[in-house]
């Protein structure tokens, strides 16, 4: 017979609720840490476990766990822990009390099942060694020398007025030295405007004059060829169409029970797991990442699929979100 104990306690280490079927439900409640103002103490995070009767509904997760560490399938592992939980029942009837190892122990009274958790569960260790930190609140002292603040008046300083002249004399230089620097800046622009190439271009031919010649005729011919732009170019120029727009397709919410194949602390460790397989995909869920194939609405329809993954994903499992 196996024992259920260790895959229920690696369950609640990821999950917040591990349904046994046909005995009840596992949850971990985690406390954030917070500030105790009577103690006036900082108390750190902590997580305690419980046990609720009422939650019978299986979601699959420690049936997945035991095929998935004996190598069953999921309905003999299905058949497997029935039988576990069918003794454990019988134990709880015939003595009373039920031991789950470092989870806690279980009594049965009054067909009321009581769970009492191990204070040494690692489920609830995992804040372990934190300890309450204690502060000490300011206290607001009055300053006595405040209240003998001597009040010191102002004193007028008067200014010269050969200084006053001197004053604006240097405001006068100073702004018509601005004024002639922009006007040659604004000079200089306009002689550079005139240095671009315009493409004209000016050709002149001055005939060689022989000694021997009776005249005294000079002829000149001045040929100006304008360089325009062939069609050709205009073209070339032209601007192309616009590309098409590219439409990018939202993916779809996720259904609400995913079919999990990896696990990881850490967003970069799920990216490596893919790779280049756009068939998975990355959610966060309770400080972890998970890479999964699929997803599903119900139930039935996670089984179904992680039936038809297992053959590519060993390891695939279902997760409630």
């Amino acid at each position: 017979m196996i024992d259920l104990t260790p895959h229920i306690e690696y369950l609640l280490m990821n999950h917040d609720c591990v349904v046994v079927p046909g005995l009840g439900a596992f949850l971990v409640h985690e406390t954030s840490s917070f500030y105790d103002s009577e103690a006036c103490r900082f108390m750190p995070p902590s997580r305690s476990l419980g046990f609720n009767q009422a939650l019978t509904i299986n979601d699959g997760l420690l049936v997945e766990s035991v095929a998935r560490k004996r190598g069953l399938t999921l309905d003999s592992a299905r058949v497997e822990v029935e039988s576990v939980v069918a003794s454990f029942r019988h134990q709880l009837m015939a003595v009373g009390s039920l031991s789950l190892g470092s989870l806690g122990v279980m009594t049965c009274k009054d067909d009321t099942l009581i769970f009492e958790p191990s204070s040494s569960s690692a489920v609830t260790m995992r804040y372990a060694g934190l300890m309450p930190l204690a502060v000490s609140p300011l206290v607001e002292e009055s300053n006595e020398a405040d209240d003998r603040i001597a009040v010191v008046g102002r004193r007028e300083v008067s200014v010269p007025v050969p200084l006053k002249i001197a004053a604006s004399v240097i405001i006068i230089l100073v702004a018509c030295g601005v004024f002639f620097t922009a006007d040659s800046l604004i000079g200089n622009r306009q002689t550079n405007y005139a240095s671009l190439d315009s493409g004209l271009r000016a050709q002149v031919d001055y005939p060689v004059m022989s000694a021997d010649e009776s005249g005294l005729a000079v002829s000149r011919e001045i040929e100006l060829n304008i360089a325009a732009p062939r069609q050709e170019s205009i073209a070339e120029i032209a601007p192309s169409a616009s590309a098409p727009v590219i439409e990018t397709q939202k993916p779809s919410a996720p259904g609400r029970y995913l079919l999990v194949v990896g696990s990881f602390p850490a967003m970069k460790q799920a990216l490596k797991h893919i790779g280049g397989d756009s068939r998975l995909a990355v959610m966060e869920m309770d400080g972890k990442y998970r890479v999964y194939a699929a997803s599903a609405a119900t139930n039935a329809e996670a089984h179904a699929k992680a039936d038809a993954l297992r053959e590519e994903f060993p390891s695939v499992w279902i997760c409630r979100r």
